[in-house]
């Protein structure tokens, strides 16, 4: 695989789990005025399910996106051995 191709595929699921989170955050301010409303909520459970599959797919690609996405029977701390923003990782 072309580590350009890899990079821009890397961006881009990045960038569709930055999409989930703002609708996730927009829904769960309307839901702070609208409890009741089970289209609202539906929608919310969906966003934070297709997330979650996002993270999952990240995770296994490139490695943790967050500290709690971490394998609990991993035998290293994969947090620390990818790139870091500043080393060139997320990009």
């Amino acid at each position: 695989m072309n580590v350009t191709c890899g990079c821009r595929e890397r961006q881009k699921l990045l960038n569709e789990i930055g999409k989930i989170d703002f609708i996730i955050v927009e829904l769960n301010l309307y839901l702070d005025t609208h409890p009741f409303d089970q289209q609202a909520l539906e929608k919310i459970r969906y966003f934070q399910s297709k997330k979650k599959q996002l993270v999952q797919e990240y995770t296994e690609a490139y490695g943790p996106l967050m500290r709690d996405c971490m394998d609990d029977n991993a035998r290293e701390w994969k947090w620390a051995l990818q790139d870091w923003p500043w080393e060139g990782g997320y990009h």
